[in-house]
């Protein structure tokens, strides 16, 4: 069903809810796709770019990060000051207002199944293969780290879109 939202600034005759349901069941965890859900409407209501990864298992992390990038790598040095107090957190228990602000930093934030984070401000990998050309960088390794579970992406322009396998499952 269709009911009306306010989005991107204005009313939207949208079918909201079940795209949310859809993320819900995907994630299987329901106060982690919650969270995610609830900030990447508030980051695309403002304008701003994010990426959201939530990992089939642990072990693809290493496959799609840098190890640097890697929270459990982090001991404090100048160039990652943040990034060590954030190790062994859980999105499920951040305050709202804390995984807003590192949503913000460019690159996406990767955590597991359980919401505990893996990394944030991190440059995705992928493998150099083709793929069909698009919109951007965000895009691109939205498509490429939903292959190892389920991307949400947050466009500058106030778009959303799941991605699942691979490939762009909806879009709001």
């Amino acid at each position: 069903m269709q009911i009306f939202h306010f989005l991107e600034g204005r009313w939207h005759v949208t079918d909201l809810r079940e795209k949310y349901h859809e993320f819900r069941r995907a994630t299987g965890e329901a106060t982690l796709a919650q969270r995610l859900f609830t900030v990447a409407l508030n980051l695309a209501e403002h304008r701003r770019g994010g990426l959201f990864v939530v990992l089939d298992r642990e072990e693809f992390a290493s496959g799609l990060v840098a190890p640097e990038d890697l929270l459990e790598n982090q001991s404090g040095g100048f160039s990652k000051q943040v990034h060590y107090l954030l190790r062994r957190k859980s999105v499920i228990e951040m305050d709202l207002t804390v995984l807003q602000s590192i949503a913000r930093v460019d690159g996406g934030i990767v955590m597991d199944r359980t919401g505990r984070l893996l990394a944030f401000g991190a440059i995705l990998r992928t493998t150099g293969e083709p793929m069909a050309a698009q919109e951007g960088g965000r895009t691109t390794a939205a498509m490429y780290a939903s292959r190892f579970g389920l991307a949400l992406k947050i466009s500058e322009d106030g778009a959303m879109s799941f991605y699942r396998g691979g490939a762009k499952v909806w879009e709001i």
